[in-house]
């Protein structure tokens, strides 16, 4: 470590609790939604123990979260120095090894991630000394219900002796007034005491729209959380709906003073009815099927369904047709203007992650190792769209027909493709010599040639041409030429085995 740089703390702060943290989010806590869960409110410890439920129970909005934090971690990763000078580099190779050693950095930046549906997320990190250098042990991800905003939007961890009095907390009856008037009040505050403040340089901490109103971020899953219910109680009148329209009511019919014994037996049966398609009974006993009328239609409660799942699907992903199963129709171009929109809320996404990791755990990692007044390098994802590939290359096309200079490894890194190594055989398309080209591929014979450019043909022209020996790959059959051989050299390289086979 530099004389300059300033120490780590190495001990685990945020140990989970054996009893656990039973106590809810004070400020900016939506606990209106709790209260709304009327008699279920009980089972939920607090509002992220609500929201974990929402996702565990709803598949189309775990499928839509998903999507959107899929989207941001299949995107690749570079590290990039500061400037290119050695001390900049050194730092930036010593960043690339500390981030290669950890064993799950993705489940880090999913966690992290989790800010977007919750509000915020927090990863703390345990720090280790190898060889005089700081690197990073691993990275533990925190539930919310260990931590605490205060009204300037500073992060506590709330100490350990409050939890047995949060255990059993239940959430004050306020009236709708209340509710309604100050949505932002904390619910059972805790005191100074119970909190203590979070030591620098230790949790990493990712926020979703936070503003001083909201310093604990919003949650997307609160703005959900009313499609989620109604989601949650239409399936249940659909279930009954289906019970009851679904089969016949049987009716059985006995005989007036029938006996306990009869009435008994005429209940079997129509129990028995319900799972066996066939049933012996007396001549005495009558059975009908009773036909239960319904006004309206079926499609009610799936329409509602449909409803909720779509304005779920804009809330996560700003659009429908990025998630729809395709029941109702809609245009090419407006599935594309759909996608680009997913796209923008995935690069939304990115360059917050980016910040936090960059501002944070890499700023730390080199304020530990080089000092504060070094530059940190920056990790940075790819937010290029695959789609717009193909118009971006003609705008390339176009700039190079015009004399624009563009270096070639713009183009390796711009297209995803990997560059040759200078000893390595390399393919390439050389218009100057498009029907040798043809040839070597077996697409063209000599005469076909000769026919074209107005020549004679020749005795031995109909043969199917072979490979090169000398400069094709026997296992491809495409041409592989080293990356120092000129276009002219390739040529009398073609014309040699030409005149050798005349």
């Amino acid at each position: 470590m530099s004389d300059k740089s300033p120490a780590p703390i190495m001990r685990e702060i945020a140990r989970p609790d054996p009893l656990g943290l039973q106590y809810y989010s004070r400020l900016d806590t939506p606990a209106q939604l709790l209260r709304s869960e009327s008699a279920s409110a009980r089972f939920h410890r607090d509002i992220y123990d609500l929201y974990a439920d929402m996702e565990d129970k709803d598949a189309h909005l775990y499928a839509v979260l998903q999507s959107r934090k899929n989207g941001v971690l299949a995107r690749p990763r570079k590290l990039v120095a500061a400037s290119d000078s050695p001390r900049d580099c050194r730092a930036r190779d010593f960043v690339q090894r500390a981030l290669d050693s950890l064993n799950d950095l993705d489940g880090s930046l999913s966690a992290l991630l989790d800010a977007i549906p919750r509000g915020f997320a927090v990863v703390e990190v345990l720090w280790k000394i190898e060889n005089g250098r700081v690197l990073v042990h691993s990275l533990k991800n925190r539930p919310q219900r260990f931590f605490h905003f205060d009204a300037d939007g500073n992060l506590h961890l709330a100490s350990t002796h409050s939890t047995l009095a949060r255990q059993n907390a239940v959430v004050p009856p306020f009236s709708r007034l209340a509710i309604s008037a100050f949505p932002h009040r904390p619910i059972n505050p805790l005191s100074r005491q119970e909190t203590q403040p979070l030591p620098p340089r230790k949790f990493l901490v990712m926020t979703h729209e936070a503003s001083p109103e909201h310093p604990a971020g919003r949650a997307l899953l609160a703005k959900a959380y009313w499609y989620y219910w109604f989601k949650k109680n239409n399936l249940k009148f659909w279930v009954l709906f289906n019970e009851k329209f679904g089969s016949p009511t049987i009716v059985g019919k006995y005989r007036l003073g029938a006996t306990d014994e009869e009435r008994n037996r005429l209940m079997e049966v129509i129990q028995s009815l319900q799972n066996d398609t066939g049933v012996a009974v007396p001549e005495t006993i009558a059975l009908e099927f009773l036909e239960a009328r319904r006004s309206g239609t079926i499609n009610t409660y799936r329409d509602l369904a449909d409803w909720c799942n779509d304005e779920i699907s804009k809330l996560a992903l700003g659009a429908t047709l990025t998630s729809g199963e395709g029941r109702r129709s809609g245009s090419l171009a407006l599935g594309e203007i759909h996608e680009r929109v997913r796209s923008e809320y995935i690069e939304a996404d990115i360059r917050a992650l980016m910040s936090v990791i960059n501002s944070q755990l890499i700023r730390w990692l080199v304020d530990f190792n080089f000092g504060e007044d070094v530059p940190s390098p920056r990790l940075l994802m790819d937010t290029a769209d695959e789609q717009n590939l193909e118009g971006e290359l003609r705008v390339d096309q176009e700039l190079v027909k015009m004399g624009v200079p563009l270096p070639l490894s713009y183009f390796y890194e711009r297209y995803k493709r990997p560059s040759p190594r200078p000893a390595e055989r390399a393919i390439r398309y050389d218009d100057n010599n498009l029907y040798q080209y043809h040839i070597q591929f077996g697409v063209l014979t000599i005469n076909e040639v000769r026919r074209s450019l107005g020549l004679a043909p020749v005795s031995w022209g109909d043969r199917a041409p072979a490979p090169i020996s000398t400069t094709a790959d026997s296992k491809s059959g495409l041409i592989a030429a080293p990356l120092d051989e000129t276009p002219e050299e390739r040529h009398s390289q073609t014309k040699i085995e030409t005149d050798k086979e005349k």
